[in-house]
């Protein structure tokens, strides 16, 4: 008998366990899939230095929220009590990115001013623009969904656990019915973010989350 389980999980690790005890399905298969947007970037440590200051970045999922995390760096000053100093002015129109610094000059680390296609010593009051797309930019290739037990995709080798890829689109048109190879004592789910390098690594997730899988 066909049946569409929804899987919904907190920020954090997305991993759980969706059938406790022996199954005895045949076939799992990803029918929707609710996700955060494919991470973009990695975190940048000491991305931005100002007068001895230095601002690490978080991992984005978009340009968009690249230019609010940079439009939101405040550097202090030694005044009594210190007064906050705004580091950039960003703005971004789907190719164009433009940035402009305030009244401080600022450094750039060297792997982040290449990813900007900008030059490491930045001076105040000073403006640059450059092409930037997503697609060219963007680290990460996509989502897998795994499911244990299964005979997933084959890798030349040996089959996986993987019943599905999902792209930065959320496009699962080409989601495919997946057997189990036996009769498992337990059916666990987990999703990892795959590099575009090929790094595969488990995918913690910022907010909640859900997805359907049917079984049958």
């Amino acid at each position: 008998v066909k049946m569409i389980l929804d899987v919904q999980g907190a920020a954090g690790l997305a991993e759980q366990r969706v059938f406790g005890g022996k199954t005895t399905e045949n076939y799992v298969k990803l029918r929707y899939f609710h996700f955060p947007d494919l991470p973009l970037l990695d975190a940048e440590t000491a991305a931005v230095v100002v007068t001895n200051q230095s601002f690490d970045l978080p991992s984005v999922s978009s340009i968009e929220a690249l230019v609010e995390e940079l439009n939101g760096l405040v550097w202090y000053d030694t005044a009594s009590p210190p007064v906050g100093h705004r580091v950039f002015y960003v703005w971004y129109n789907s190719s164009e990115f433009e940035i402009c610094t305030a009244d401080n000059a600022v450094t750039l680390s060297a792997s982040f001013a290449a990813l900007l296609k900008l030059p490491t010593s930045i001076p105040a009051n000073a403006c640059y623009s450059s092409s930037l797309f997503e697609g060219q930019i963007s680290k990460y290739s996509h989502y897998n969904v795994n499911i244990t037990g299964v005979r997933g995709f084959y890798t030349g080798q040996h089959y996986n656990n993987v019943i599905a890829k999902v792209r930065r689109d959320g496009d699962i048109s080409a989601a495919n019915i997946h057997y189990f190879k036996q009769v498992v004592a337990n059916v666990d789910l987990s999703v990892s973010v795959v590099k575009r390098d090929g790094t595969i690594l488990p995918y913690t997730a910022p907010e909640i989350w859900s997805l359907g899988l049917e079984f049958g």
